[in-house]
């Protein structure tokens, strides 16, 4: 009996275990600005074995403010979007993080790199006018493909758009959709998360 009550503590325990490591995306309200949160985007491995293979990340998010109505639909006001692309260098065995505003930062090991995915983004963008208000994020993560990589490049170089626009980030209109179905064919990992802050009135 007491074999397996043990043999049930630790698959509960697993199950668990196993729940907690799914990709997770949060809005937190911070004084009524929104903190977009990200967790866990590599804990199976998949991510990390795709860089690992060459192909670079994309983590595209679409942070959005909707306004409450009663009487219909809720009403969209606004958005933000912005890029962030994560690469392994075989050179140096690292990896790097291409952030929203160009930075680059080396990053030792898998570890190090799950966790600057998950350093929360604080993103000014408050309503104006009285009512209810929320947030609503989506947040897309694909592998880049060779036009997504060279329109990266030159962006890098100062020749083009930078990440963090109202139209668009990394990547063309065809070059994403000519990268969907690449990774339909070959099977490459692709995650999309939604996530909803609470209800405020300003």
């Amino acid at each position: 009996m007491r074999r397996e009550t043990a043999l049930l503590a630790l698959l509960i325990g697993a199950a668990g275990h196993a729940a907690a490591q799914n990709p997770g995306l949060a809005v937190v309200l911070q004084s009524r600005t929104p903190e977009v949160r990200t967790t866990a985007l590599l804990a199976d491995g998949k991510y990390t074995a795709v860089m690992r293979s060459g192909l670079p990340l994309r983590l595209h998010y679409r942070l959005e403010l909707w306004r409450v109505r009663a009487s219909w639909f809720d009403k969209y006001i606004r958005d933000v979007q912005w890029d962030v692309v994560a690469r392994h260098d075989p050179l140096t065995d690292e990896f790097i993080l291409i952030g929203w505003d160009g930075r680059v930062t080396r990053y030792a090991s898998d570890d190090e790199i799950a966790r600057a995915l998950g350093i929360p983004y604080r993103i000014p963008l408050e309503p104006s006018g009285s009512g209810r208000f929320y947030f609503a994020c989506r947040l897309e993560v694909t592998t880049l493909n060779e036009t997504d990589l060279a329109e990266l490049e030159r962006w890098l170089r100062g020749e083009g758009e930078g990440a963090v626009s109202g139209g668009g980030g990394v990547g063309s209109a065809l070059g994403r959709g000519l990268q969907r179905v690449l990774v339909q064919i070959a099977g490459l990992p692709r995650l999309s998360l939604e996530a909803r802050s609470p209800t405020f009135r300003q």
